[in-house]
């Protein structure tokens, strides 16, 4: 699924090296970038750094897009981002990397990824998706699919079970690396996904990844490990004459042997609502789903619906019962794609969304049904709207983004990821 729009700050601090792919200079300091307070939100954003600007012939939608944050081992952050095209024959393929020693002031480019990232599991290990290339469908002999269907940016997709195709679409791949070890090794976790579909896109066979992309890794209070990912389902046969044989829906897995086996513990399937949304019958589903556990022990999961049909709302969804049921999914926002979620110490949980622009929302509440207004951290179409979020202290984090127009020393705009810190003050 296409993850473009309309659907899958101030200058560098001192000593601030920027990872420019065409060994370009720093950025200069844009006018308007000065540090933000909203008083209704008790959100201050920090002073934008510049982490790596595209070369200045990259103007097209793909490159210098989607960061990823992750605490390494050693202390430092490690900063990955898109510099491919933003299609199914690019996955599998290279990220830019950067790393930071002082939590986002100052940035180091590096070609191959270095350090020991990935998920810290209860028994030690570290855990991470293995990048998998998408398969040329050239190359395969494909029997007659289920069926098919176009999505709403007008890509085809035929839908295939993974006995029709045989080994090649069986199991998903993880990277793992055992506790005081050296080296990472691959591996295929037992995943118990009930009655999954393969597809062939834009002429590849994507690979299986419980990740899709984006890793929404989550321990749990018990000492669980949860991922949410979204995949292709098939419809309630009653919604099959509205909805067609399959939308995109929110898939929570849990693993109690770090890692090794995940068991579906629900799913929320794309249940649109007609009245807030006119496009309903058109939408590719519930895409793009992040949660979180709250502090009052509830769950909060946020769900994207935007697409290539419009504009869509982003929905939300909550669980009181250990992630095995789900309410009705609500309106959050009328605006959103890769919504990230991260609860900070101090019991403050953010939410950093967008498209257009970009914001991030607090809530003090427990609960997290009460949220203070968005605050802007881009605006309009000046950036993919896709972010991460990383914790930096209890009521502190590191924001990841992209701005398409950041100047660099001559004045030129060019596509660039930048970071900041946000701070929540007060109640």
């Amino acid at each position: 699924m296409k993850r473009r729009s309309p659907i899958a700050g101030l200058g560098i601090l001192a000593g601030c090296l920027l990872a420019c792919s065409d060994g370009g200079a720093a950025a200069a300091t844009p006018p308007e970038g000065k540090t933000v307070k909203d008083a209704k939100s008790t959100v201050v954003l920090g002073e934008p750094v510049a982490v790596s600007q595209a070369p200045a012939s990259v103007k097209e939608w793909g490159p210098w897009q989607f960061p990823e944050l992750e605490r390494l081992a050693d202390g430092r952050i490690h900063l990955s981002y898109h510099i491919e095209a933003d299609s199914a024959t690019a996955y599998g393929k290279p990220f830019g990397h950067a790393y930071s020693k002082d939590d986002g002031r100052t940035w180091t480019p590096a070609k191959e990824p270095d350090g020991d990232g990935g998920l810290l599991l209860p028994n030690g290990d570290r855990l991470r998706p293995a990048p998998q290339r998408s398969i040329p469908a050239s190359s395969l002999k494909l029997p007659k699919p289920l069926f098919a269907r176009t999505g709403s940016w007008g890509g085809d997709y035929r839908f295939y079970t993974p006995d029709q195709l045989g080994e090649v679409a069986r199991g998903y791949r993880l990277e793992r690396l055992p506790a005081g070890g050296k080296a990472w090794s691959q591996e295929l976790p037992t995943v118990k996904l009930p009655d999954p579909l393969r597809y062939v896109t834009e002429g590849v066979l994507p690979f299986p990844s419980l990740a899709h992309g984006f890793a929404h890794w989550r321990p749990a209070p018990d000492g669980s490990t949860w991922i949410v990912t979204y995949q292709f389902r098939r419809t309630a046969a009653a919604d099959r004459a509205k909805l067609g044989e399959v939308r995109f829906g929110a898939i929570f897995l849990r693993s109690t042997d770090n890692g090794h086996t995940w068991d579906t513990v629900s799913e929320i399937p794309y249940q649109p609502d007609p009245a807030a949304d006119p496009n309903w019958a058109k939408r590719d589903g519930f895409t793009e789903p992040d949660f979180c556990f709250l502090p009052d022990g509830s769950l909060f999961c946020l769900m994207r619906t935007q697409d290539g049909t419009g504009q869509g709302a982003l929905l939300s969804a909550r669980s009181t019962d250990g992630g095995r049921t789900w309410s009705r999914p609500a309106v959050f926002d009328d605006l959103g794609v890769m919504p990230k979620l991260l609860v900070l110490k101090n019991g403050t949980t953010l939410a950093a969304y967008g498209r257009p622009g970009l914001y991030v929302r607090a809530s003090a509440d427990p609960a997290g049904k009460e949220w203070r207004p968005r605050v802007e951290i881009v605006k309009g179409d000046a950036t993919c709207s896709y972010c991460d979020l990383l914790p930096l202290g209890p009521d502190r984090a590191l924001i990841a983004y992209s701005d398409f127009k950041w100047p660099d020393q001559t004045g030129a705009k060019r596509k660039t990821i930048l970071v900041r810190t946000i701070t929540v003050k007060g109640p």
